[in-house]
């Protein structure tokens, strides 16, 4: 093999690696975010080492304890035995209580909210320092208490496990106030509207490459007929949701390549063994090296992700509502809360510029063709599956009405705000369609109508 082929094999090797380390690096970043045990884990461990650190300091040193604050020292060994077995023996229940605490939190939100929410409650920062504390200050005490000896009680570790299981309280009395907070649907909602809020912009869209030029609908022409006629279908090797692609390594690839790419999934969808992912062009430079290569960008999982996937993050708010509105809950004023946080997503969505799925190289060719979610998309996955289910509860008719009023001033383009008079229209139609006796409730939505069409004419 000459200096150039293994040249060229070695780049290849040393691209593929990196490209399946950057996608999965994302993956499990969002995975060890929504687990509950690396931090209780970390901190656990922190605290064991701490405790192993101020015995040898207690050894090395022997410090002098005098001043304001002598009397926290524990100079014999009954008493230090004494303490450190309540620290410890008290931290060990409180840990459980903890635990049995955030189970019946997340039995509660399934049945009341549905069971994707519990990504929620995993991905608690509080939940889980909380829970970290507890079993983190009884290692340390237990640590401590082996290690004292008639002929040596470390009573600067002992302080310092007091003064952890002073902080431990506290936490704990901070644990129940967000726990109580964090299962009322308000804080729930917040909870989510501030996360769509914060990757609203690195989320919607995610960029690959630069925008096309103003010729690009023709590019775009031209590249799906080469495709169809000199692509060749780049198939998954595994089941589950995808949940990451890594684009900068695709764009980099496919200029590597000289070749083109139309992805035919998005972050969110279920891919089974054999679907297709992508058509890639031409035939002829896609070895089975370089179809593993692209492969290895695509990340997929059990579950769903919300590092690439706005549509997920909506989905949770819709199926708050719909929950909210079946027969077994019939709470229509939750339904209500996630169209006003609705509302003010598809406000914030309404000023931004909605991108083509086109991505153009240096060089101004067109190399990915990617799926993109437009603004017409964006308004139907929030409002649709709300008024199916609430169509009939007047509450959340005006509601979806004064959305969609309040949403008019943020559309500046005219087909935007035909996107949201057609809504409308589509939400009296199925209001009317529910036959029943409720003349007051008409007249309010009758206003609540004129009110819309006005403000989106």
């Amino acid at each position: 093999m000459g200096v150039c082929s293994i040249a060229k094999a070695g780049t290849f090797h040393v691209n593929k690696t990196l490209g399946f380390l950057i996608g999965h690096f994302h993956s499990l970043l969002d995975e060890l975010r929504g687990s509950y045990w690396p931090i209780p884990v970390f901190m656990t461990l922190g605290a064991g080492t701490l405790a192993l650190a101020m015995i040898q300091v207690e050894d090395i040193f022997s410090p002098q304890y005098q001043g304001l604050f002598a009397w926290m020292v524990l100079g014999d060994q009954e008493g230090a035995l004494a303490v450190m077995s309540v620290i410890a023996g008290s931290m060990a229940t409180i840990a459980g209580v903890v635990f049995s605490i955030n189970l019946v939190a997340l039995t509660l939100a399934s049945a009341q909210f549905g069971p994707r929410l519990l990504r929620n409650f995993m991905r608690d920062r509080v939940n889980q320092i909380a829970f970290g504390a507890f079993t983190g200050v009884f290692l340390y005490s237990l640590i401590v208490l082996m290690a004292i000896a008639p002929d040596r009680v470390p009573k600067l570790a002992c302080a310092i496990a007091v003064l952890l299981a002073v902080m431990a309280l506290f936490m704990l009395i901070y644990f129940i106030h967000h726990t109580v907070t964090s299962i009322q649907v308000s804080g729930l909602t917040e909870g989510i509207s501030r996360e769509i809020g914060i990757q609203l912009k690195c989320l919607f869209p995610e960029a690959i490459g630069e925008a096309p030029p103003e010729a690009a609908p023709a590019d775009v022409i031209v590249l799906q007929e080469t495709l169809r006629a000199e692509g060749v279908d780049l198939t998954s090797r595994a089941r589950g949701f995808l949940r990451v692609i890594d684009h900068k390594a695709l764009m980099a690839t496919m200029e590597r390549l000289d070749s083109q790419i139309e992805l035919l999934v998005a972050p969110g969808t279920f891919v089974g063994v054999g679907y297709t992912l992508a058509r890639v062009a031409p035939r002829g430079r896609m070895s089975q090296e370089n179809l593993d290569e692209l492969r290895s960008l695509f990340v997929v999982g059990a579950q769903r992700s919300a590092v690439q996937d706005l549509g997920f993050l909506i989905d949770q708010l819709t199926e708050i509502a719909v929950k909210a509105l079946s027969p077994g809950i019939n709470d229509p004023e939750t339904a209500v809360t996630c169209a006003q946080h609705l509302g003010a997503l598809i406000a914030a969505a309404a000023s931004r510029d909605m991108p083509t799925g086109a991505r153009v190289d240096d060089a101004g060719r067109v190399r990915v063709l990617a799926p993109t979610m437009t603004f017409d998309d964006l308004v139907a996955t929030c409002l649709d599956p709300i008024r199916r289910y609430g169509c009939g509860h007047a509450a959340v008719v005006l509601a979806l009405c004064d959305v969609l009023t309040r949403c008019a001033p943020s559309c500046a383009a005219a087909h935007r705000r035909h996107t949201l008079f057609t809504h409308l229209r589509h939400l009296r139609s199925a209001w009317k369609r529910v036959g029943a006796d409720r003349d007051r409730d008409d007249d309010l939505v009758d206003s609540a109508f004129a009110h819309a069409e006005a403000a989106l004419a």
